[in-house]
Parts: structure tokens; sequence; C-alpha cells
């Protein structure tokens, strides 16, 4: 964006020079019966038809000015062609929907064409008495040819330094596909030109109307041939992107990729991605402005308490605001950034609408219908690799969780393990196995779902003692495991205790599935065996095993409810229990 300085001086220099250069070109070239000719106002008209149907190519905007302008210049000189030019520039750039901020365009893209027409007129006069015109016709078409070029090649000039030392912008390469096709013109523009003043010699002004069909039906052409190549780039852009995020499996690296990538694609201000979390507030999570991603946790207002606009995003895949004044009130309280036009893609999953993409412009309408043809193509892509990426996450968490506590089960939990060690091979490692004791009891007196209540209400008790780098996870039925680094087996057994005089301690409420669910308070104790490498044994696989074994020989069959350890003078006689099970010692 152009500095309010620099905007000011466009605007002050344009509003100077234009009328002063239109007075000095009149002055000198063209006279006031010029007003009184009926075929110049046909030009004026020409020209703004033409203007109506501006070509997109690769981004940058086009019109088929120059068969008119040839034309108007050949008739009644370079007043008149700078008219005509003048008049058809505003009409395009007025298309364009051009923002009160960027309206500084409008006088240096004026001025521009004239100081171009000026340089071109200069160029033919200077050029056509010395070349040859070896068809006689009235006109030389090489002189024309000098003309156009010269034309086309210094609106290219112009603009790249007006882009890149005025806008300080970057602007791309001076010859590129836009330069290559506007040169193109030159086999269409000078025949049409010609055509339009041999039917003008013939007709008057009614031959200018005539020629006016085959322009049109030109620009029209060229205008659905580059609308169908624009939205082919988009899609092949599209499907680029979409097999990135379909390669990803991790949620925030899809949407981090998408935000980062859309502005490759289609233009956007600023990106919104929202969040719509279990209690239905929407929470800002990430916000795309300026080439960098910016994480937010701001929590906004509830969406439930906007029930038609929560169906109306599930039913909908694009919801297109063309200004500000169309914003459903919620949206006003998730905008950061100055915005008119916006786009809302909902994130579903399932039957409801998990969160937003929010794609702001500060013009207005500045999504063109190929745009928002092909966008909702991206944004199916992108609810895809999302659904793919949570239920990647969730297979991933279902294969390391008990489904019924919660916890870690015993595979993530050796993966754990091991991954420590590996990391840490000279640290402690402690391992804590607790079994309930009487477990059975429960399930026969009030049924098995009172036994998995129980079981979720220890998970939560256990989850206090874990603390940092510590892990805990069930062991299988009734039994829970804990992993604890760094510590002594001195204070392992302590820790156990803990562990052993709270469960003890603790009622526990349930209720009872074999008679009218009736509320019942349940006293359990545990049965705990702790072993620590390398105090106790040489291999992690070791350390599990002893531990479980510490449990059932120290604890349960010592009368439950203990806390119990392998013993020094013990641990060669347990290490042969676990290679010789049948034997007894």
């Amino acid at each position: 964006m152009l500095s309010k300085k620099r905007q000011f001086i466009t605007w002050l220099v344009g509003l100077i020079m234009i009328p002063l250069l239109f007075f000095v070109v009149f002055y000198l070239t063209a006279s006031a019966g010029l007003f009184s000719e009926p075929s110049f106002y046909v030009f004026i008209f020409l020209g703004a038809l033409v203007a109506l149907f501006p070509i997109e190519v690769r981004g940058a905007t086009l019109f088929l000015i120059a068969s008119v302008s040839i034309s108007v210049f050949l008739a009644y000189g370079l007043f008149a062609e700078m008219v005509v030019t003048t008049i058809a520039t505003t009409i395009v750039m007025k298309q364009m929907r051009i923002t009160r901020e960027e309206s500084y365009r409008f006088p240096m893209n004026i001025l521009l064409f004239q100081i171009i027409s000026i340089l071109s007129a200069e160029i033919y006069y200077l050029v056509n008495p010395i070349l040859l015109n070896p068809l006689n016709y009235p006109y030389n078409i090489l002189s024309l040819t000098v003309y156009l070029v010269a034309s086309i090649t210094l609106n290219r000039l112009f603009l790249y330094v007006l882009a890149t030392e005025w806008q300080k912008k970057v602007y791309g390469k001076i010859i590129n596909f836009e330069y290559i096709f506007s040169l193109f013109s030159v086999f269409y523009a000078i025949p049409i030109a010609l055509m339009i003043l041999h039917l003008r010699n013939i007709y008057s002004t009614f031959g200018i109307i005539i020629a006016a069909f085959p322009l049109i039906g030109i620009s029209i052409i060229f205008k659905l041939y580059f609308s169908s190549d624009s939205q082919n780039r988009y899609l092949y852009k599209v499907n680029g992107l979409a097999i990135k995020l379909n390669e990803q499996q991790n949620v925030k690296k899809i949407i981090e990729l998408y935000l980062s990538s859309w502005n490759n694609i289609f233009p956007a201000d600023t990106i919104y991605y929202c969040i719509i979390r279990e209690d239905q507030k929407i929470e800002k999570s990430m916000v795309y402005h300026n080439g960098h991603i910016v994480e937010s946790k701001e929590s906004l207002d509830p969406i439930s308490s906007h029930v038609i606009l929560e169906e109306y995003w599930f039913e909908s895949d694009m919801i297109v605001y063309k200004s500000s004044e169309e914003w459903p009130e919620i949206i006003h309280s998730v905008i950061d950034y100055p915005a008119e036009s916006m786009l809302i893609f909902p994130i579903k999953r399932a039957d409801s609408v998990k969160g937003f993409i929010g794609i702001t412009d500060p013009k207005r309408k500045a999504f063109s219908k190929n745009m928002l043809f092909v966008m909702p193509v991206l944004h199916n892509f992108l609810n895809n690799a999302l659904a793919n990426a949570y239920n990647f996450e969730e297979l991933k968490i279902n294969s390391r969780t008990d489904h019924l506590t919660g916890l870690s089960n015993l595979r993530a939990f050796e993966q754990n393990i091991n991954k420590y060690n590996q990391t840490r091979p000279d640290n402690r490692i402690s391992i804590i196995i607790i079994d309930l004791d009487y477990f059975k009891d429960v399930n026969d007196s009030f049924g098995h779902q009172a036994g998995n209540e129980l079981l979720k209400q220890i998970s939560i008790l256990l989850s206090t003692f874990v603390y940092e780098q510590e892990k805990l996870a069930r062991y299988g039925g009734e039994e829970f495991i804990f992993f604890v680094p760094n510590k002594t087996p001195d204070e392992i057994i302590e820790l156990a205790e803990s562990i052993r005089e709270k469960i003890e301690k603790t009622a526990f409420n349930t209720h009872n599935y074999l008679d009218d669910r009736e509320l019942v308070t349940v006293n359990i104790t545990a049965s705990i065996g702790v072993a620590t490498y390398p105090d106790q044994c040489s291999s992690i696989k070791e350390l599990m095993m002893l531990a479980d074994r510490a449990m059932y020989v120290g604890s349960k069959q010592n009368g439950r409810n203990k806390v119990a350890t392998i013993n020094e003078g013990d641990i060669i006689n347990e290490r042969q229990a676990i290679l010789e099970p049948d034997k007894t010692y």
C-alpha cells in the first residue's frame, strides 16, 4: 500500500498535470471543430463499450482499446485519442473495484496513459515519413506497427518503474506472458482499426457502429478464453495443494499449510481459522496476515447464540459477503484488520460444524466468479484432509489408550519406558504395579458396570500421583502400572505406600446395577509390587516381571493390602523363578 504522503503527491501531480496536458495537446494538435463531429462521440462510445469487457490475463487486467485508439488517432489526432483512452481507462478501473485507499491509482494511471499517448504519437510522427509503405495504403502499416509496439513497451516499462520505485512492490519480469500477449495485438488491432476507418469513410458514423460488432466479438472471445484458462490454472494449483494437504496427518500442520498457501493461489488480506469448542464458544485459533501465522486462543461468542447462522453454515459449503454491511453480528468480533469482502468456509465433521475459515479483503467484491467457482473445491479438499487427520489421530490415540479409563495401554507404556531408557540409559527407572484386592467381589455384588465405574474413579485418583516424566497405564483387568524415573528404591517404596494408603482411605461411590441402581459406597484395598532398575535387575523387561512377581509373592500371598519389593537376598531366586516358573524356591 502506498504511504499517505505518496498518495497525496500522486493526487497533486495528477490534478495538475492531467488537465495541463489535455490543454497543451488540444492547443497544439486539435481545434474546437472536433466537438461538433458526431463520429468523435461514436468513437468515445465505442471505447467505453470495449472497456466493459476487460480481460483478466494471469493477474493483469487488459482491454482491447488499441483498435479504437489507433483509428481515432488517425481520424482526429492525438487529443481525440487521449480523450477516448482516458474515458475507457476510467471505466476499466471502475470495474476493478478499487478501494478508497487505492483511489490514487486513478490519477496515476490516467497520467501514465496520457504520457504514453504523447510519446507514442511522437514516435509515429518521427518514423512515418521515413518508413516504406509497400502497399501504398492511405496509412503506413509499418508506422502503425511501430506506434503500437512503442505504446505497449512504454506502458510496460512505466508500470515497472512505478511499481518498483514509487509503490515499492514486486512487479515481476518486464517481459512476461502479459507483454507477449499485448504484442500479439499487432496482428488484429491494426487491421480492425483500418477496417473501422474504411467503414467510416463509406458509411460515415454508421460505419463505426458496424465495426463495433467484430471488435466486441473478439473481446468476448478473448474474455471467455482467458476466463477458462484462469479457471484451469486455479484448478491446477488447487490440485497441487490438495496433494500436499492429504500427505499431512496432523491437524495443526494441515491448517498451517492451508493458510500459508492460500495467497499462492487466491488473493486475501487476512485469513482466520476459528474452532467451535465443546462449550460451543467460538475460539479464534490462528490468524494469517502479511505472510505470518499468529496463534491465538481468543474466546468469542457462543455459536449456540446464533442458531440460524449455525444452521446456515452447516447447509452451505461457502458463504460470500460482498461488503461489511452484509456480515452477521458475530463476524465483527472475529475481524482484526479492515475488511469489506469476506468468505466463510465452514469446517464440518459428521453432523455438525466444528469451525470455519474466514477470508477477508479490504476491497468490495474482491473475489471473481472464477475464484468463487474453484474455492469450494479447495475447501472440500481441506475438509477431507482434516477428516483423515482426525481419524488418524483418533486411531493413534485409541491404539495407545485404554478405552475405559483413558489411561495409556500397556503397549504405549512399554514404548515410553523403552524410549526413556534409550535416551537416558544411566538413569534409574522404577516400576510400581497395583492390583486391586477382591475386585471380583465388586463385580459379583453390584455388576460389571459398577466395577467399570470403580476403575474409572481409581484411575483418576492414581493420576494425581503423576508428575512430568512419570507415566501411568492400565496393566490389565484391575491392575495399574506406574513408571517413575530417578528415584531410589526407598523413595519408590515410600511413594507406593502413599498410593496404597490413599486407595484404602478413599470411599468410592458407584451404583448397584443388580438392584435398582441404588447408590453404594465401596472401600477397596490394593496389593502393590515395586522394582528398580538397575539396582534390582539388568533389563527393562525383567524390571516389569520382577515388580509383577513382587506384587503377587510379596503382597498377594502375604495378606494383601501391602507394598512389596524384591529384597537383595531374593534377587537371584526371583530371577531364577522368572526363568523357570515351574520350580518352587
